[in-house]
């Protein structure tokens, strides 16, 4: 799955995620969140995000060169 926002990365994190009730993924939940309401920015999302991956053991590529990546870029 590639993640190109913190839009997307919510869908991920509440339809395709494989560990539900985590810590770091309610509250990556919860920042995407506010991203979309424009109080977070995207930065923050992401290494919210990461944490969350981290914590439910999913693998990251994370390709900043704009390259296709399975993590967030931050540029919205």
């Amino acid at each position: 799955m590639v993640l190109r926002s913190p839009q997307d990365a919510l869908y991920a994190l509440v339809s395709d995620w494989p560990v539900n009730g985590g810590v770091h993924q309610q509250r990556a939940i919860d920042f995407c969140r506010a991203w979309l309401a424009g109080r977070m920015p995207a930065e923050t999302v992401r290494q919210a995000f990461i944490l969350a991956a981290l914590e439910a053991g999913v693998t990251i590529n994370d390709d900043e060169d704009g390259a296709e990546a399975s993590a967030l870029n931050p540029a919205v």
